[in-house]
């Protein structure tokens, strides 16, 4: 039984890299397009859409990421391979948690660098893309974060597919609090997958200094939704009182205390917009001890 569909481009991509390596970046983003990534439509489709336009992905590639391609190569090699070793148990374990009817579509690939938001639509069907230069960037290529970073996508996935498809998640993260109940529901479903505190891309500590900050956070995180800049709280070169990624941790508290209200995970996955939103602020609020 297949427990994934998978769409590797990374011989390709290693191809490219071979012919391309140590030319300017305007010349590897041309090479990059013609050569590699237009072999693969739905990875060149996702990253346009993501960046509204080929102008800005390509200001985004020749700016910040193929300037550090050579220096990543290795790292990036070395999330393949962990991805390929880990990524099969991970989809047995999520068929089994989460309950996904078909498997679901993973492609991995080199494209503008990590994002938040990595679930997308190929022709109408919902499809979990992991760009691997994102992770060797952020350096979250062993094993544990490679096997957390799938199983969060999962979540995402899983999510997208119980609300109609991946345009909803799009919707989600586009309100502040919104946004607090989707990554909460991918975090959520990443440490029930692995059945452990996961935390991909997160050191030692990080967890309880979350905890022991997490009535400040609350009230940080109220303020910065007030101006709609939350980006900071989910995004892991950003830091919010010294703590990086604090979104997720806030996130995944909320979609525990709905579950311990007695909501099944069916359930949260589809709350109403106006709802999420609602309990989201009221959690924080109360969090804040407002």
């Amino acid at each position: 039984m297949r427990y994934v569909k998978l769409i590797d481009s990374m011989r390709s991509f290693l191809m490219y890299w071979r012919e391309y390596s140590g030319g300017s970046p305007e010349e590897m983003f041309s090479g990059w397009l013609t050569a590699y990534i237009s072999n693969f439509p739905e990875f060149l489709i996702f990253e346009v859409s993501y960046w509204r336009g080929l102008e800005r992905l390509g200001r985004q590639m020749i700016e910040k990421v193929l300037p550090r391609l050579d220096e990543l190569i290795h790292g990036l090699i070395e999330a393949w391979m962990n991805f390929l070793q880990n990524v099969d148990q991970v989809c047995i374990l999520a068929s089994e948690r989460l309950g996904f009817r078909r498997p679901p579509i993973i492609g991995i690939y080199v494209g503008s660098g990590w994002k938040s938001r990595i679930v997308s639509s190929i022709l109408d069907e919902p499809m979990l893309f992991i760009d691997l230069g994102g992770l060797a960037s952020l350096g979250w290529v062993g094993g544990r974060d490679v096997r957390g970073v799938v199983a969060f996508g999962l979540g995402q996935l899983h999510h997208a597919i119980a609300r109609g498809g991946a345009q909803e998640i799009e919707k989600l993260e586009s309100d502040p609090f919104t946004r607090l109940y989707a990554q909460g529901y991918a975090q959520f479903s990443e440490n029930l997958i692995l059945g452990e505190d996961s935390w991909h891309g997160l050191g030692v500590g990080w967890l309880r200094r979350c905890g022991e900050m997490e009535s400040s956070l609350a009230e940080i995180y109220l303020e910065a939704a007030e101006k709609g800049r939350v980006e900071d709280f989910y995004d892991p070169e950003g830091v919010v009182a010294g703590l990086r990624l604090p979104g997720r941790y806030l996130g995944y508290k909320l979609v525990s205390r709905l579950r311990k209200l007695g909501m099944s995970l069916a359930e949260i996955s589809r709350l109403s917009e106006d709802r999420a939103r609602r309990l989201s602020r009221d959690f924080l609020e109360e969090l804040a001890g407002r």
